[in-house]
């Protein structure tokens, strides 16, 4: 009885902890100065600044989720998290999916060029011309009402600003914060104009209207005695919002994150990326864990595919061949994105390493399925006859005789399938999952550089793979050697039988 009570009492402490958090999620990449991980890998930013000053208002712990801007909205549908937050604007299909908080911050669009054109002065003198935007963002929303805008998407700033340089599009528009930082660490451009505005807001779950009447009074609040208007003085932004508003003076003593953040431009490389190679090493072991789970779960469905499609009833084999032509005619982007945010419509919701590992699982299951059907035929027929003469069964002969040959066919194919499955790991980064490439575009967007970054992500990349191919050879090695010791006791009895004759 008294442990059933210390169980229940456990369970009472951990419900009331996991109400007690705030569980909010944003986007890091290029996600300066509203939520990004600086030079020391610690998440910082202004809107996360306001987060934590909310969480304090309300008496709730900041949990931080990482997603992809795309993916925000269907990941709040599922549960993933509480709310979004990071420049998160009202839109007719932004209104239809979530609640809206009042907004914190109101800031205009800023149309940036390159420092040589003389010929752009405003958004009106960019008809007929190529302007980069974020996808799914504000100007991209503002840009369709002038019809003449050739509009080029962009997944993050850098990418965007990097083709203005080099001269693929004639101006570039983002928000005003994101174009100021942006700016101190990339020259040779330059802000023309700021036009039209933008409010950013918290939004949560559409049934959720207690959440966003909590978060509606603590904004207020942090509004009114100042507190908002002190974070975004800090980060060296203007606030229209708070016109009409008493606000207080920045405290004199305050960090001036706008100058942090240009120390942090100006830090060696060396220095830089020597402090994030425990990140790195962190989402190398994430990888690691990600494609071993797959593939153990690849080629155990892969063998239980392939038995049923060779040696069970009719009906079960077309079962199995339509499975395995449905997942090898479909990209596994589509079945990730099936999985993680498709089955909770049917009541099946998966936590995002468990889809991940699903996921790519089935995907290589497929594959690993024809690799047995073919590693199997290449057994001799006769094989399984001298088996079953011995009186084995069909199970034990396969389990005993067929797939231990078997697999020595497969085992070079299953090798070249690890390697495969732990580049193709990267996909999960879409579902949450910060592995190593998800963690290479977070340190490349914030620091401006893709260069650096990328080689040492190869460099991890590969570090993965050789062990394993290592490991595979020697397994070969090792299987022919027995293969030939077999070979050579069964010589000299061939021998004897034929003089016996």
């Amino acid at each position: 009885m008294k442990k059933f009570l210390i169980f229940i009492l456990g369970l009472i402490c951990i419900n009331g902890s996991y109400c007690n958090e705030l569980r909010w999620a944003a986007d890091t990449d290029s996600g300066a100065p509203s939520v990004f991980y600086d030079g020391n890998n610690q998440l910082t930013g202004f809107e996360k600044e306001i987060v934590d000053e909310v969480c304090k208002q309300l008496n709730r712990t900041s949990v931080f989720y990482q997603n992809d801007w795309a993916w925000l909205v269907p990941g709040l549908d599922h549960g993933l998290y509480d709310a979004i937050v990071e420049g998160f604007f009202r839109s007719e299909e932004n209104e239809n999916a979530v609640l809206f908080s009042i907004p914190y911050y109101t800031c205009p669009l800023s149309l940036i060029i390159s420092e040589n054109d003389e010929e752009i002065r405003s958004i009106e003198q960019c008809s007929g011309k190529k302007v980069g935007v974020l996808c799914c963002s504000r100007p991209k929303w503002v840009l369709k009402k002038y019809k003449d805008i050739i509009i080029f998407e962009y997944p993050n700033e850098y990418g965007a600003l990097a083709d203005l340089k080099n001269g693929r599009v004639d101006a570039v528009v983002l928000d005003y914060p994101a174009a100021i930082y942006s700016l101190m660490a990339m020259d040779g451009l330059k802000i023309v104009n700021n036009f039209d505005k933008v409010e950013y807001l918290v939004a949560v779950k559409k049934d959720n209207h207690s959440l966003i009447e909590e978060i509606d009074k603590a904004l207020f609040k942090l509004i009114k005695n100042g507190k908002i208007q002190a974070i975004v003085s800090k980060w060296g932004l203007s606030n229209s919002l708070f016109d009409g508003y008493v606000t207080k003076v920045v405290n004199g003593n305050e960090v001036d994150a706008r100058e942090t953040f240009k120390q942090e431009q100006s830090v060696s490389k060396f220095q830089k990326y020597a402090k994030l190679l425990p990140v790195f090493t962190k989402a190398a072991m994430v990888t690691i864990e990600v494609s071993i789970c797959g593939m153990i779960f690849a080629v155990v469905l892969g063998l239980i595919l392939v038995l049923i499609k060779l040696y069970a009833p009719r009906w079960m084999q077309l079962i199995v061949t339509m499975f395995v032509e449905a997942i090898r005619g479909t990209p596994l982007i589509i079945q990730l994105f099936f999985i993680f945010y498709g089955l909770p419509f049917i009541g099946i919701t998966l936590q995002p390493l468990v889809a991940g590992i699903v996921a790519l699982g089935l995907n290589y299951a497929a594959y690993e399925s024809e690799n047995f059907r073919a590693g199997l035929k290449a057994v001799p027929g006769g094989q399984m006859e001298a088996a079953r003469a011995l009186g084995m069964t069909q199970w034990q002969s396969l389990r005993y005789v067929i797939i231990p040959q078997a697999f020595c066919f497969v085992l070079p194919s299953l090798t070249n399938d690890f390697i495969a499955i732990i580049k193709e790991s990267s996909l999960v980064s879409l579902i949450t999952i910060v592995e190593l490439t998800k963690t290479y575009t977070m340190v490349s967007t914030s620091s401006f550089d893709f260069f650096i970054p990328g080689i040492i992500v190869a460099f991890f990349y590969l570090l993965l793979g050789l062990p394993f191919v290592r490991l595979a050879k020697w397994a070969e090695r090792h299987l022919a050697l027995e293969k030939s010791a077999y070979r050579a006791k069964q010589l000299p009895q061939k021998r004897m039988n034929i003089n016996g004759r």
